[in-house]
C-alpha cells in the first residue's frame, strides 16, 4: 500500500479497480490540482493535470517539434483523437521517443493527480483524449513507479545533459 490519505487510497483503489476490470474511459478528479486520467482498456494512456505540462508542451518546449508543426497536427486530429498517429505519420518523432516521452507525462501527472486530498471523482465511460492510441500502462504498474518515485525521489531528478549521455538516459 501507498501512503497517502484516506482518500488518495481510495482514488488508487478505485484506479486500480478500472484497470483490473479493463474499462476505457475518463477518471476526472477535482479539487486541487485537478485532472483526467484516460483509461483504455485498463490501462492508463494519458494524464493530464493543469500542475504539469502535457505532451505537447514538453515536444515544443524541448524543440523536438516547432511549436507551428504542433498546433497544426493538434488542430488536425484532435476530433479524430489522432494526435499521436499524425506524428508518427509524418515522421516528426519516432514512436519509442514519443512512447517515452509519453511515459514521462503520464508519470509526472499521475503523481500529482494521486496526492489529491479529498478530491472528488468521476469516470466518464468511452472518454478518450485526443492523443489517441500510443502507450500505455497498466495502473497497478504505474502505482507501484509512483510509489518508487514518492519513497526516493532523486532517483527520478533528470539529469542535466552532458556531452557524454547528451540527456539520453
Amino acid at each position: 500500500m501507498i501512503p497517502g490519505s484516506p482518500a488518495t487510497a481510495s482514488l488508487r483503489r478505485l484506479l486500480t479497480e478500472l484497470g483490473e476490470s479493463a474499462r476505457t474511459g475518463a477518471l476526472h478528479i477535482d479539487g486541487h490540482p485537478g485532472g483526467v486520467l484516460y483509461l483504455v482498456a485498463g490501462r492508463i494512456a494519458y494524464a493530464e493535470t493543469p500542475a504539469c505540462p502535457g505532451i505537447g508542451d514538453r515536444l515544443v518546449a524541448s524543440g523536438r517539434i516547432p511549436a507551428a508543426v504542433w498546433r497544426r497536427a493538434l488542430a488536425e486530429g484532435r476530433g479524430a483523437h489522432r494526435v499521436g498517429r499524425l506524428l508518427l505519420r509524418d515522421g516528426l518523432i519516432g514512436q519509442h521517443e514519443l512512447a517515452l516521452r509519453l511515459v514521462a507525462a503520464i508519470a509526472d501527472a499521475t503523481h500529482e493527480l494521486l496526492q489529491s486530498a479529498a478530491a472528488p471523482v468521476r469516470f466518464v465511460p468511452g472518454e478518450r483524449h485526443w492523443l489517441g492510441p500510443v502507450a500505455g500502462l497498466e495502473p497497478a504498474r504505474r502505482l507501484r513507479a509512483i510509489g518508487r518515485r514518492n519513497a526516493c525521489p532523486r532517483a527520478w531528478s533528470p539529469r542535466p545533459p552532458t556531452m557524454t549521455h547528451m540527456g539520453c538516459d
